[in-house]
């Protein structure tokens, strides 16, 4: 998957839709407004709201707009609702926005016990897309040549994080990471990222947990394509590892990625917390939705994993 129109994407989730003078309250003066903006072509594509400044000089936007319906979980029939499934085709819910992404964010959400239940109560959302290309004309670069995913990012965030602050906002929602958090969550793991002078991963890319048959367990992390990086999979038997140790594992590497670059690769091997060592291999497809680069990883001592590890033609079951 590739970014297309917009480079990075999150929403709010509202009980009620705000209006675009409450975003412009709770936006300035931390953030420029450069224009007001009613919307494209139908609700899907975009509706009233407001155009944030990021980067001008290479025409570095932040289109903040208001939907007044619920997250649309599904992609849409192309011939039923053409308006929706056009809408995801282009990236309008996010660059990385993949089918069940909010459904699989509640299921998988190991900080909010009752995530499922209270973003059911939404009815309406804010989108945060970043583009660069905001009235720019027919031959300008979709992206410019220096541009920096994780600026990108912290930037979003910041706008997302005023918005989740609001009455009425229920949670955070990255579709691209998976990831669903409450305003206070959200606080919080930003201001301890600021201090330790860390990404805020836990709200970028979310790890998730599944069982792929008795023995076996899959960890993963759902969300790297954001900052051009494959995502990670630990397949180990928990009778071995413990998910905690994992869990940590797939975040140091992710670190470590982002310091260094897309250094790990096919055939490489990596330490674990336990200084065993686990075999790095490539994969196209994923175990588990949605579907993306993977860098699965898998213990080199010890019994063979289930085939299905080796062999991307079945999914596994959620845990």
């Amino acid at each position: 998957m590739a970014k297309g129109f917009f480079t990075q994407g999150v929403a709010v989730l509202f009980e009620k839709a705000p209006s675009r003078a409450a975003l412009r309250a709770a936006l300035e003066p931390a953030f420029e407004i450069a224009r007001e903006d009613d919307g494209g072509d139908g609700w899907a594509q975009g509706s009233d709201g407001l155009i944030v400044t990021y980067r001008p000089d290479v025409n570095g936007y932040v289109n903040v707009d208001v939907v007044h319906r619920p997250w649309p979980d599904h992609m849409g029939d192309p011939t039923k609702e053409p308006e929706l499934f056009g809408a995801w085709t282009f990236g309008h819910f996010g660059p990385f926005a993949f089918p069940g992404n909010l459904e699989r964010a509640a299921e998988q959400n190991l900080t909010w016990e009752h995530a499922g239940k209270d973003v059911k109560k939404h009815t309406a959302f804010v989108r945060v897309r970043l583009s660069y290309i905001f009235g720019a004309g027919g031959d300008a670069p979709v992206m410019p040549a220096d541009c920096d995913a994780l600026d990108e990012l912290n930037f979003v965030y910041g706008i997302a994080a005023r918005l989740v602050q609001m009455p009425g906002a229920i949670a955070m929602f990255n579709p691209g990471g998976e990831v669903l958090t409450t305003g206070e969550m959200l606080e919080r793991s930003l201001k301890w990222a600021a201090e330790h002078e860390l990404q805020p991963l836990d709200v970028w890319a979310n790890i998730r947990i599944f069982q792929v048959d008795d023995e076996w367990t899959l960890m993963d992390t759902v969300g790297h394509a954001q900052f051009d990086l494959p995502d990670l999979e630990a397949v180990f038997k928990q009778s071995e590892k413990d998910p905690n140790e994992v869990a940590a594992l797939l975040r140091n590497i992710t670190s470590y990625l982002l310091e260094q670059g897309p250094v790990i690769q096919d055939g490489h091997t990596v330490d674990g917390p336990d200084g065993a060592a686990w075999g790095v291999h490539a994969f196209r497809d994923a175990l588990s939705s949605p579907p993306r680069d993977v860098l699965c990883l898998v213990p080199t001592e010890g019994d063979e994993p289930p085939e299905l590890v080796f062999d991307r033609g079945e999914d596994v079951e959620e845990e």
